[in-house]
């Protein structure tokens, strides 16, 4: 019988947030790749999706959540994989409003070290980007600070990128927060010249100006929205999924101390 990889003991971490620079960018992809690639190999792994808007009643099947749960193969409740999941297709705060509700940190951290208790490793995907607000007070900048998660940040690969990633990786390193790469993903076909010199040229500076290990661009492929779970196995296999889950582990293994790392506000 294999047996699972052991990570990093260190309580500061066993696992990763996944933010990005907007909604809409692809972190349920790459989450989703990234969580596949490292059960592939025999590591438990616990998936977190604490807040999501946008769900219908009929559309839970096809929630982030719940894509999360399946690629992990996971039995936890979806009480515990989302513990705050919402119609309304707006911010959080405004959300929760709208259902009389309010998103209590607490909750979602308590959930968490329960889900981590039971895993060796945690994937943990945001909402929105790191100023999305989840509540009157606390944005998800605050969560991955509050969870001791290092992080990595999905964009996108074409015009525009550049600005959204470098204003992304600033917020974090402002709250000491370690990034473990940029993932570029394409949004959507790459088609033409212009298309392609754009996202060339936001590859190029990204690499130059980032300061952290940049992946990919992940190739746009109309196949996952057919069949998500299938397209998902082809890109857990890619190379760029692969980097990734290389660096994740390599920084697992170079954790320190929550002290040395996580500095009060």
């Amino acid at each position: 019988m294999r047996r699972p990889k052991q990570l990093a003991t260190d309580s500061s971490s066993r696992g990763v947030f996944i933010t990005a620079t907007d909604t809409g960018v692809g972190k349920t992809l790459v989450a989703a790749a990234l969580v596949v690639w490292l059960k592939q190999r025999g590591i438990d792994v616990g998936v977190m999706k604490p807040i999501e808007t946008g769900v219908s009643r009929s559309a839970k099947a096809r929630s982030d959540g719940a894509r999360l749960r399946r690629a992990a193969g996971s039995c936890d409740p979806m009480a515990e994989v989302s513990p705050y999941v919402f119609r309304l297709p707006v911010a959080p705060v405004s959300a929760a409003r709208a259902e009389g509700t309010t998103v209590r940190i607490a909750t979602i951290i308590r959930t968490f070290h329960a889900l981590r208790q039971k895993h060796t490793f945690m994937a943990v995907e945001g909402v929105g980007g790191v100023y999305a607000p989840l509540t009157s007070s606390l944005n998800v900048v605050d969560l991955i600070y509050q969870l001791k998660l290092p992080a990595i940040v999905v964009g996108h690969s074409g015009l525009g990128g550049i600005n959204h990633a470098l204003l992304t990786l600033q917020a974090l390193r402002q709250r000491k927060i370690p990034i473990v790469a940029l993932v570029l993903n394409q949004r959507r076909p790459v088609l033409t010249k212009s298309d392609r010199l754009q996202e060339q040229s936001t590859i190029t500076l990204l690499r130059r100006l980032a300061k952290v290990p940049v992946v990919g661009p992940i190739a746009h492929s109309q196949n996952l929205n057919q069949n998500w779970d299938e397209g998902l196995v082809h890109l857990a296999e890619t190379s760029a999924i692969t980097k990734l889950a290389k660096l994740v582990l390599a920084s697992e293994r170079e954790t320190p101390s929550p002290h040395g790392r996580y500095p009060e506000p």
